[in-house]
């Protein structure tokens, strides 16, 4: 899967970091694939970007279940045992 956009779409953004840090990115792109610091930084930004979604999917699960009743929750257990004994079932065979 390609998270690469057309570099038509690119926004160009400056940005100041320490000198240190800028060292080790460049002595980390002489051994990569990755072909420049904006990819670089691109490709960080974007794992850091998934990151957040999946936290943000996460709390919405997480809320969901909170705010379950008992009833639902006891039904939620159930359907839980019943597939679970249908995944086994299904292994075996």
């Amino acid at each position: 899967m390609d998270y690469h956009t057309p570099s038509a779409t690119k926004v160009k953004v400056t940005a100041s970091l320490d000198k240190e840090l800028v060292h080790t990115i460049n002595n980390f792109l002489k051994t990569s694939k990755i072909r420049s610091r904006s990819q670089f930084i691109e490709d960080i930004l974007r794992k850091w970007h998934n990151e957040q979604k999946k936290q943000d999917l996460e709390k919405q699960i997480e809320a969901y279940y909170l705010a379950q009743s008992d009833k639902e929750r006891k039904e939620d257990r159930q359907w839980t045992e019943i597939t679970t004994k249908s995944a086994q079932q299904l292994w075996k065979d």
